[in-house]
């Protein structure tokens, strides 16, 4: 699963440098030019979890594909997604997309059981993915890079079995309500920064 997310991120960043050397015959050159960006985010449900990069690989001026790979409190998390930004590089955008947690095994923690005691309890957290959609605003930083905030929702696509117990225990409901508000989804709210990697404007 590593080997997978490591080779589809980096697969990304390679597209993204590849395609500055490709000019679209559609796109008038002084004012139309995609840009693409590398930056680094950070968040609550944010697509590539508490600690990620992201590349964004311009198509257009107001449109854009990306993604990115991180670490979350559910294991690593990758995602992919499209943006559109109606106003050029920077103000008001939307982007929606798919990001999946890679889950834990063997996670050990003390959570309190049926029986009102509190015990060390080994699981595993089970992989879970999302479908999300955000909105947000990128300021201008410097001369091509920006900063950006945005918040949405994800919507999981789990929401049962996600953790599986090893030891003959049952959860008291305090401590299923704790798992399913770390469990991947609900809420969004993340900032980033990113910076322009196109040589060619």
């Amino acid at each position: 699963m590593k080997k997978i997310m490591l080779i589809c991120f980096f697969g990304l960043l390679f597209s993204a440098v590849f395609c500055q050397s490709v000019v679209n015959p559609f796109l008038n050159y002084e004012t139309d030019k995609p840009r693409s960006y590398l930056g680094i985010s950070t968040g609550i449900n944010n697509m590539v979890g508490l600690l990620g990069a992201q590349v964004d690989v311009g198509i257009t001026k107001k449109l854009s594909f990306g993604g990115g790979l991180g670490l979350s409190s559910w294991g690593f998390k990758y995602a992919l997604n499209i943006r559109y930004c109606p106003k050029g590089f920077y103000g008001f955008y939307s982007k929606t997309g798919y990001s999946q947690n890679s889950g834990l095994k063997d996670f050990e923690s003390e959570f309190e059981v049926s029986s009102g005691v509190n015990e060390t309890v080994r699981m595993d957290l089970n992989p879970v993915g999302n479908f999300f959609f955000t909105a947000g605003w990128a300021w201008k930083m410097g001369k091509r890079n920006r900063i950006y905030i945005e918040g949405g929702y994800a919507i999981p696509l789990k929401t049962e079995d996600y953790y599986t117990l090893y030891d003959n225990v049952e959860l008291s409901e305090s401590s299923k309500q704790v798992l399913q508000i770390l469990r991947p989804g609900g809420f969004v709210f993340a900032v980033g920064l990113n910076f322009a990697i196109s040589s060619n404007f």
